[in-house]
């Protein structure tokens, strides 16, 4: 059963080495992999799927932050172990965001401090916190390594 989404064939081909791996884990070698395939597309795709679960569930646990840009807020969200801090921004005049997006938000938040409203938020962090990060994705917000987030915090501090 899918609980994430499948991971495209691009991002098979290059996890393909570790999709070979598990395929052996699982008892099917390479030549029983293509026969399966073959014969039984559903089948291989319920492989594909649990592979994928595996690999995404691993990805999403390991994610720093992510930030989500609506049409008139800016929210960064900072997972920490025992808590998850969350910055969620407002322009006070409620003009909308449109010219922000993943690349420029923290110069945005830099050049337009004094016309923001910052209101701070913290939760026990989760322990489906994959589940949390996909379903924040799906939901248009973007990933933030690590180095991101501590820049955010370095200009939040700094202000």
């Amino acid at each position: 059963m899918l609980k994430y989404r499948a991971l495209t064939t691009a991002e098979l081909q290059e996890l393909e080495t570790e999709f070979k791996q598990f395929l052996i884990v699982n008892n099917l070698h390479d030549a029983e992999w293509r026969v399966l395939a073959s014969e039984d597309p559903q089948k291989a795709q319920e492989f594909i799927d649990l592979f994928s679960n595996i690999v995404l569930e691993k990805v999403y646990s390991s994610v720093a932050g992510l930030l989500q840009i609506g049409q008139d807020y800016l929210t960064v969200f900072d997972f920490q172990h025992e808590n998850w801090q969350l910055y969620h921004f407002e322009k006070k005049s409620k003009q909308d965001f449109k010219e922000i997006d993943a690349t420029n938000w923290l110069a945005f938040l830099w050049n337009s401090w004094p016309q923001l409203q910052l209101k701070k938020g913290t939760k026990k962090s989760s322990p489906h916190k994959a589940q949390e990060v996909y379903t924040l994705l799906s939901k248009g917000a973007h990933a933030l390594h690590k180095d991101e987030l501590q820049d955010f915090m370095k200009l939040l501090n700094g202000i």
